[in-house]
């Protein structure tokens, strides 16, 4: 049956109009008793919000009025001697303070300015007996001072996500009285109190997670976006608004955008069945197998694609099973001219990154040590010079096949060693092993390729003046990044060079003062992967053991 024919065919269940005319207007029915009943819920949320800051505000005004009005407080601030007033009356401040916070866990804070902006006292009923003021708070305070304003109050982040809600007042020093807007006479102070909202944090981190989209506080009315927002007045010059993500009503509305659609096409096949199967045996059925298998190709759930018998669909199967096959293979070609060295067939410098990621998070997760091995060739740029490029590349692939041999050799023993190798640039090689640095399996490989440099390398029965400086780092231990991790082998192959080298160094026994003295940023990876700073070369007294 032709492809015109089948499509002929599909013509028919234009009866089905009726029924996905109904089925549209019921989603939208719901979708509208939907939104109704989210928007209600949101504004309880808020409402909720509102109260939890209601709350906090009215702790900290209280806070603030018995205090700034308490004897102690007024003694305090009266007083010009500064070391009794600290050490002795700021005693009577703090009792104050402790018998008015609520025994409910609430983090409160007090803390007094001069008006020159010198701060004479702090207190924090935290469990941190050297807890400071944070540079949010004390910034909040210094505004008060500076500002035409009698008072002040509001949320203030410090820099490490705590959020308080502050209150500050001038206060007459001798009256505990509010002082006015503008400068203050010199024995006015600035109080300030502040509370950690917990329950508001709390509320507003639930709605954030719930909504998928975080509470937004603005000092101007918030204008509504989309269908679904809300907003509420938390005190003058602060609004709380929530617009839930486009993702919130997606899933009830799919499922029962599924469910209308599958009642939709029930009673469709009970009324035109004889059509239905006809489509369904013609069209509907080859091609969806067809998708189903190519979409289990592109997950790598399947290998290849059936072709069936079938006209138009079985050509165009065995069109898409024949690009898939040369794709492939192209795509297997490409991979491995990519991450492979031309001169000696090993993995290069892109292939070594990839590894070096994956190898690390292996580390971090399973807890076994990872050892890095960073290889220089000494006097190779002599060997290019007399001999030429043609027998330095020969002798870069014989040291590159040593190397894989020797990793080879190693870990085929070891149940859970494993490594690989990688030729960086020139005549910079390294290897990465899943074992601990002083394992037998480390040994083993740094003998056994050392081994080959004695006497000089073998290459065509003709022996080369070159030898091989290691440097040894691992992580956990010496590293913390991946590339801290190349930095650490890389400085510790410099001082093996100049140990005499022909030597191994490990990072973890160089000197302090020069294993930290020149490490890369740790967020920063440059594009030499943490070779961008050398390490100067000491004068050693002789080879490393």
């Amino acid at each position: 049956m032709t492809l015109s024919r089948r499509a002929l065919a599909v013509l028919f269940p234009i009866v089905l109009l009726g029924h996905i005319l109904a089925g549209g207007a019921a989603y939208l029915g719901y979708r509208h008793a939907l939104l109704t009943q989210n928007r209600a819920r949101l504004q309880q949320n808020l409402s909720q919000l509102q109260n939890a800051y209601s709350d906090y505000a009215s702790l900290d005004s209280q806070l603030l009025y018995v205090v700034r009005n308490s004897p102690a407080f007024l003694t305090f601030v009266d007083e010009s001697d500064a070391e009794y007033r600290t050490r002795v009356l700021a005693i009577g401040v703090q009792d104050s303070l402790q018998s008015l916070v609520p025994n409910d866990g609430a983090n409160v804070s007090c803390s007094v300015f001069q008006t020159d902006g010198k701060q004479i006292f702090y207190f924090d009923n935290g469990t941190d007996p050297f807890q400071k003021l944070g540079a949010g708070q004390s910034a909040f305070a210094q505004a008060v001072l500076n500002d035409d304003v009698a008072s002040r109050s509001g949320l203030v982040t410090e820099g490490d996500g705590t959020t308080y809600l502050a209150m500050a007042a001038k206060v007459q020093a001798r009256t505990g009285g509010v002082g006015v807007a503008g400068p203050q006479p010199d024995q006015s102070v600035v109080m300030q109190v502040a509370v950690r909202p917990r329950r508001f944090e709390t509320i507003r981190d639930t709605m954030a997670r719930e909504y998928g989209a975080p509470v937004a506080l603005t000092d101007l009315p918030p204008v509504s976006h989309g269908e679904l927002s809300a907003s509420i007045r938390l005190a003058p010059g602060l609004y709380a608004q929530e617009t839930p993500s486009v993702a919130y009503l997606r899933g009830p509305l799919t499922r029962f955008a599924a469910v209308t659609g599958l009642f939709v096409i029930v009673l469709s096949v009970v009324s035109v069945s004889v059509l239905m199967a006809l489509v369904r045996r013609y069209i509907i059925a080859p091609v969806e197998e067809l998708d189903r298998q190519v979409t289990a190709i592109t997950e790598n759930r399947r290998q290849d694609i059936d072709v069936p018998d079938m006209g138009e669909v079985g050509r165009l199967a065995a069109n898409v099973r024949l690009l898939h096959g040369q794709l492939t293979r192209s795509l297997r070609q490409i991979r491995q001219l990519y991450e492979t060295d031309l001169v000696t067939g090993i993995g290069n410098r892109i292939y070594f990154n990839d590894k070096l990621d994956q190898f690390y998070q292996l580390s971090a997760t399973t807890g076994r040590p990872l050892t890095m091995l960073f290889i220089d060739l000494d006097n190779f740029k002599q060997v290019n010079d007399v001999h030429g490029h043609r027998t330095g590349d020969a002798l870069l692939e014989a040291v590159a096949h040593a190397l894989s041999a020797a990793v080879r050799d190693a870990t085929e023993d070891g149940a859970e060693a494993m490594g690989i190798v990688a030729r960086l640039s020139g005549d910079e090689f390294t290897a990465l092993i899943m074992a601990d640095p002083r394992s037998a399996v480390v040994g083993t490989l740094i003998d056994a390729f050392l081994l080959k440099f004695r006497g000089g390398f073998q290459v065509d029965a003709a022996s080369y003046p070159v030898t091989a400086s290691i440097g040894v780092a691992a992580a956990p231990g010496d590293a913390d990044t991946p590339a801290h991790l190349l930095w650490c082998a890389d400085h510790a192959m410099y001082h093996a060079k100049a140990a005499g080298r022909n030597t191994v160094a490990f990072y973890a026994d160089l000197p302090r003062d020069e294993a930290a003295g020149a490490a890369p940023e740790r967020d920063v990876m440059p594009e030499e992967r943490g070779r961008a700073m050398r390490p100067p070369l000491p004068q050693a007294a002789g080879p490393a053991v």
